[in-house]
């Protein structure tokens, strides 16, 4: 892992939670539009100082590994990005996190935040976030990097603005929200009315007409 170590012996995990000015791997809303990200330098400084930041296993708060009100998660804003230092705590989970990290199955860092402050705009066809600034709330050892460059990964609470810069010009078009077509009501089946026999009395008033005139006579 480029920037993920491990002390097993002390139970540490250290590494680059977050690097400045690096173009992230393809990333999608939670509506499914595709974009790229760039984190520029300061955007994480104001959150840093204020912020009670966590550490968590896979963005799971069940699994805290660290808090830096405790001092079990140091964090260092420098030029090139956010470094962490994650005391791991004596749990099984925490064991387990060593040990995932050691193997490599967790292969780096990834963070959580919310209300980015961003310029958005296309470059090269591509949507392109490019935040300035952004509430930090936690940063995770992960399984699965977006940054591959990095070797972390982002956690996003929020969908990719929408209001781009066109890039020479060019339009780009929104996409239509999805209409979902109504389901037709069942066709409720004809009724049947069962055929009812005719009964054919001639016979029977032939007989009565029969009868009475017998009597007369």
């Amino acid at each position: 892992m480029e920037d993920v170590k491990i002390d097993k012996e002390n139970r540490v995990i250290t590494g680059r939670a977050v690097v400045y000015n690096s173009m992230s791997n393809e990333l999608r809303t939670m509506s499914g539009d595709k974009f790229r990200e760039i984190i520029m330098p300061g955007a994480l400084r104001e959150s840093i100082d204020k912020n009670d930041v966590l550490a968590f296993k896979e963005h799971n708060p069940v699994y805290l590994l660290g808090r830096k009100s405790a001092g079990t998660l140091m964090l260092e804003d420098r030029a090139d990005g956010l470094y962490v230092k994650i005391d791991v705590p004596k749990t099984s989970y925490g064991d387990d996190t060593l040990v995932s990290a050691e193997r490599g199955d967790l292969r780096g860092f990834s963070f959580g935040f919310n209300n980015p402050r961003s310029k958005n705009y296309v470059r090269s066809g591509e949507k392109i976030r490019e935040i300035q600034s952004l509430n930090l709330r936690e940063v995770s050892v992960v399984s699965s990097p977006a940054y591959s460059e990095t070797t972390l990964s982002v956690m996003r609470n929020e969908d990719f603005v929408e209001n781009l810069d066109k890039e020479q010009g060019e339009k780009v078009d929104a996409p239509a929200p999805e209409v979902r077509k109504e389901d037709k009501a069942p066709e409720t089946p004809a009724v049947v009315q069962p055929e009812v026999q005719k009964v054919d009395k001639s016979k029977d008033y032939e007989l009565r007409f029969k009868f009475l005139s017998l009597d007369k006579k």
